[in-house]
């Protein structure tokens, strides 16, 4: 249906510009060369009233050029709405209760989504690790360093609460 409409668009956008190069201009362009011969045979009223038709026609193919274009952007708006519509299901599919996206790692290494698409490649995986492992092992010492102060602090103040034995 839509390359009828498309085809049906180009061959009205074809004929407005055949027809509109067919009216006198200030210059008389190319309507002065094809019609001319008429205005000579039939009279300068009949080239008028060719002039007044060709102007008419032009209304009216200009309207059906119009009237195509917005049904033409329709059909073409509607597809994209029912394909985008078909994508976000297939992804919906492979989504978890929780809603998150299941992924594995494939053969190579890359983590791939349920419909075997590549959400992050081997290297991307190796690197996220190494970021992740030293994260934690930032984390890990800041921790024990914590830690460390917190013994540290309380021994010293256990320390100056003792009054010495006399």
């Amino acid at each position: 249906m839509k390359l009828g409409l498309i085809i049906v668009h180009v061959i009205i956008a074809v004929v407005l510009v055949v027809v509109v190069l067919m009216q006198h201009g200030k210059q008389q362009g190319l309507s002065g060369a094809i019609a001319g011969g008429a205005e000579t045979f039939f009279g300068k009223n009949k080239g008028r009233t060719i002039d007044a038709m060709l102007k008419k026609f032009t209304a009216v193919v200009a309207a059906l050029f119009v009237i195509s274009s917005i049904v033409l952007t329709t059909v073409s708006v509607k597809e994209y709405k029912n394909s985008a519509s078909d994508n976000s299901s297939s992804t919906e599919a492979s989504e978890s209760a929780d809603g998150q996206t299941q992924v594995k790692l494939d053969d190579q290494g890359n983590l791939v989504d349920a419909d075997g698409n590549i959400v992050m490649s081997a290297d991307q995986v190796a690197q996220q690790k190494a970021a992740s492992q030293q994260a934690d092992g930032d984390n890990a010492s800041a921790d024990n360093n914590a830690n460390t102060d917190n013994n540290a602090s309380t021994d010293n103040n256990a320390t100056e609460n003792q009054t010495p034995a006399e």
